[in-house]
């Protein structure tokens, strides 16, 4: 089973509305009346036009980030290397547990994906040339999962790290696709030259059983 997970442009992420849209009138548990309106957003009295979302808004939540004061470094048996196109990144892995896999398989936007030799777990890492602060990037990937799965992708992990010599935020998501819960095991890094995303997803299960194999295969990010 694949399960594709793109990464969310923001670019592309443009609210349009137009003219007056239908309402519903309810009633709360109190006893108030209000109008529910198409976007979610509601009033106490009926408004000519639809209240105005902003769908950036999202960017500005504030994350709980543990800081993991232990340094990483590339698992010893990770051999094997690939160089990013643009140089913001390569990445040294143990050919023995994961093979590489057309990165189109995957994700349409990958640069490079991987499968487990062993699990059910795969890989896809997409970069950008638009520098994207680490922590934006995650609350980007975070909002596209939800849109993706239409159900809320809990946070089980947020964490900066130091991994070969530079920081990133390790991000830990629970979502529920297809009756599925799956995790996405993430780690988001970016400079002037660019962002990365370099993600992980399986099944909660096997997630829990393999945390130290997905663990070595994003320690071997190494950004130039």
């Amino acid at each position: 089973m694949k399960t594709n997970f793109t990464l969310f442009l923001i670019g592309l992420l443009i609210f349009f509305c137009s003219g007056l849209k239908a309402q519903t009138k309810a009633v709360t548990v109190n006893g108030d009346t209000i109008y529910v309106y198409d976007n979610g957003t509601w009033s106490f009295e009926l408004l000519d036009e639809m209240p105005v979302v902003n769908e950036l808004d999202f960017l500005n939540a504030e994350l709980q980030i543990d800081t993991i004061k232990t340094e990483f470094t590339c698992p010893p048996n990770a051999k094997k290397e690939v160089k990013n196109a643009e140089k913001i990144f390569r990445i040294k892995y143990d050919d023995k547990l994961w093979k590489r896999v057309p990165p189109a398989t995957l994700n349409d936007e990958a640069e490079f994906a991987f499968e487990s030799k062993k699990s059910d777990i795969w890989c896809a890492v997409i970069s950008e040339q638009t520098p994207i602060l680490a922590d934006k990037l995650f609350l980007i990937a975070k909002k596209n999962m939800e849109d993706f799965s239409g159900t809320k992708a809990t946070s089980l992990k947020t964490e900066l790290l130091k991994v070969n010599g530079k920081e990133v935020i390790r991000g830990v998501l629970s979502a529920n696709i297809s009756g599925i819960a799956f995790i996405f095991d993430s780690y988001y890094y970016s400079n002037d030259l660019g962002s990365v995303q370099f993600t992980t997803w399986t099944s909660e299960k096997v997630w829990e059983r393999n945390e130290m194999q997905i663990q070595d295969l994003l320690h071997g990010f190494i950004a130039e």
